[in-house]
């Protein structure tokens, strides 16, 4: 039987992990810092949808709004008005020619299929802002002016009555004045012009100017404000009155809904811009308003959203009225945030901040460290070349760094650090198998302990890449989405295929021997590709596909596989319980039987056993790592999810192990019992 080769690592390399670690460490807490600033939330609601629900209800229009107050709502969206909705308001009168016909007009006549904006008294200043908007829209030859015998009356000619009824006019800052004077923050959310010119954008925001309270600015539609070639004059305005922008997170709950001009508006303010979520409407009709809540507590805590956009149910739910319906929902996500210590009001944005590029360097050099360390544990090398290869690396890479923006480099290197961390945790656990599993088993308790204390070990030491992670690609662009981690899919597969060709490295599971060197490697390749296969592998490499497909359609940043609704149960029970909901994939799957392959190795199971255990382990370590790549998550509830995973692990594993020793001590009994009686 061939033994491992023993390889002896540099400690300039262990020296720069630790180097790379501390300075990692430094960026997390002061990433940890800017984060915990950012808890001003916005729960924002429609002013128009508000309207409309509360004149089907017996309160008064004050009774409404102090209950969406006490509910947490703090701010109002505008949109741009309509005729329709200006309409069905009570603000303007919407008439055809045929309503026109008995109304008495000076010096003019109907005109057979115009449109008519008629005036209702106490409404004197919507009247006028409409007329504007239509100027400023459709110009004035298209719109006149008529003195008739129920006031002034616009004429509107050129486009059908459905055309002009859906037409955007424009934001009214009567609107917005009624929501400042109501004690709430004014959200608004205008539509680009098409051919858009300055003279618009300036028409848009004088509207706003000396509104008081205005927190945000969201633009309706598939255009920003002045795109595509006018976008510098929307972010002067917007400067000059101190509006944040605010990007729409997409339906995927990954980056933002695509807007022609944001990306770039966002780029010139360094990214330093809100998120906001919402919920469909078509996607709220099919959950409850206890689900609702909780999917807007989860996006708050999990993804840096800051604005809170939150629909109106179409019909109330518990036999109680759509507004009362959508109080309620409010106020539960509200309670819930209010728990974990969030304020609300004006949202918190984050800063335009980018981490010290030295510390950054330090860091990647720390995780190239780590490549060459983990890397020498397949492949020997001597300390010599170990010294080539990690100088080699880390002079290309700060070279690179320097002559680019650097964002493409950290992103290998926090990949290389996912991989990396929980391979080498991985290894290093074989190395102290081998060396602590002698010629006679180990004692059920002993082998317990040491499979906590193991488990523990390796998750510390996958933790090194956790922190490289998220102090790599801790800064604003990467928490606000406009870049994120790529190869997520990878982190997960590629420590199992890692893991795998190390085990066969140490242990001599093929054909009682190791695969050590590249003779033994060309021999295993040769007998694996030719040797006979019985129909029943067929069945087990199809079921093997089965829970690959799951495992990586599951991970990552989309869903791809649907989650059953036990385990949504779970999941809801376990984020309203522990301060971050752990990983399924960690604590119930890969931590326990992590620790059952210590135990299966220490008590002399049959190797193939603890071959597969351990293949099952590595996606606990793998994950807990795989964690800190989502950088929209703040870094301290990233730990909190990988420590309370471990903790849950560490439980349930002890727990699956006395399970185990229990159905082992059943079959003794049994099978004693039944010699007996022979």
């Amino acid at each position: 039987m061939h033994t491992a080769k023993k390889t002896k690592h540099s400690l300039v390399l262990i020296l720069c992990i630790i180097v790379g670690l501390i300075s990692a460490l430094y960026l997390v807490v002061e990433r940890n810092t800017i984060e915990k600033a950012q808890n001003h939330i916005e729960n924002i609601i429609d002013y128009d949808a508000v309207l409309r629900a509360n004149a089907f209800e017996k309160r008064s229009q004050k009774e409404a709004f102090d209950a969406l107050k006490e509910a947490g709502v703090t701010a109002f969206a505008i949109y741009d008005r309509t005729l329709e909705k200006a309409n069905d308001a009570g603000e303007i009168k919407l008439l055809s020619s045929e309503d026109m016909s008995n109304v008495r007009i000076n010096g003019s006549s109907i005109k057979p299929g115009a449109t008519y904006v008629a005036l209702i008294t106490g409404k004197e200043g919507y009247y006028k802002e409409i007329r504007e908007d239509l100027y400023h829209r459709i110009s004035k030859e298209k719109v006149k002016e008529l003195n008739t015998s129920i006031g002034p009356v616009l004429e509107l000619q050129g486009a059908t009555a459905d055309s002009y009824a859906k037409m955007n006019l424009g934001v009214s800052r009567i609107q917005a004045m009624e929501v400042a004077n109501r004690g709430f923050n004014v959200i608004i959310r205008p539509t680009n012009y098409r051919n858009v010119t300055p003279e618009d954008i300036k028409y848009v925001f004088n509207r706003l100017e000396g509104v008081p309270h205005v927190t945000g600015i969201i633009f309706a539609g598939k255009e920003a404000l002045g795109a595509p070639n006018h976008i510098d004059e929307t972010l002067e305005a917007m400067n000059t009155l101190h509006i944040p922008l605010v990007g729409i997170e997409a339906v995927n709950q990954l980056q933002y809904e695509p807007q022609l001009g944001f990306l770039e508006m966002a780029e010139k303010k360094n990214y330093s811009v809100g998120r906001v979520y919402t919920i469909a409407k078509e996607e709220l009709k099919k959950i409850t308003p206890e689900e609702a809540a909780q999917r807007f507590y989860i996006s708050d805590i999990e993804r840096n959203i800051r604005y809170n956009l939150f629909p109106i149910y179409e019909v109330g739910q518990n036999n109680e009225t759509v507004l009362q319906t959508t109080i309620n929902y409010i106020q539960s996500a509200n309670d819930k945030l209010s728990a974990k210590g969030y304020k609300f009001g004006a949202a918190d944005i984050y800063p335009a901040y980018a981490q010290n590029p030295l510390l950054v360097v330090l860091t990647m050099i720390g995780s190239i460290a780590l490549f060459v360390y983990v890397g020498q544990m397949f492949i020997s090398m001597s300390q010599h070349k170990q010294l080539v290869l990690f100088f080699a690396l880390s002079l290309l890479s700060i070279v690179a760094f320097i002559v680019t923006s650097g964002t493409l480099l950290v992103q290998i290197w926090a990949l290389s650090a996912a991989v990396m961390a929980p391979v080498g945790a991985m290894v290093m656990l074989m190395e102290e198998w081998r060396r602590s599993g002698g010629t006679r088993p180990v004692g059920p308790w002993k082998s317990t302990i040491f499979a906590v204390f193991y488990l523990i070990v390796a998750a510390l030491f996958a933790a090194i890449g956790g922190m490289y992670i998220s102090a790599l690609l801790g800064n604003t662009k990467f928490f606000m989405e406009f870049a994120i981690f790529r190869g997520v899919k990878l982190t997960f597969v590629l420590p199992i295929i890692l893991v795998m060709i190390a085990y066969l490295q140490r242990f001599p599971l093929w054909k009682g021997r190791m695969i050590n060197t590249r003779a033994e490697a060309k021999k295993f390749i040769r007998e694996f590709l030719t040797m006979d296969v019985k129909i029943y592998v067929f069945f087990v490499a199809a079921a093997l596909g089965a829970v690959g497909w799951v495992f990586v359609g599951r991970s990552g940043h989309t869903a791809g596989v649907p989650v059953p609704t036990f385990e949504l149960v779970l999941r809801r029970f376990l984020e309203n319980t522990l301060y971050a909901r752990p990983r399924e994939k960690e604590f119930i799957i890969g931590h326990p039987l992590l620790m059952l392959a210590t135990f299966a190795f220490l008590r002399k199971w049959p190797m193939v056993i603890h071959f597969v255990l351990t293949l099952a382990g590595v996606i606990g370590i793998a994950s807990m790592v795989e964690t800190f790549c989502h950088i929209r998550t703040p870094v301290f509830m990233s730990i909190m999810r990988g420590y309370d995973g471990l903790l849950l692990g560490c439980a349930l594993g002890v727990a699956l192990i006395l399970a185990v020793r229990l159905v082992i001590y059943i079959s003794q009994w049994a099978m004693r019992r039944e010699d007996c009686h022979e």
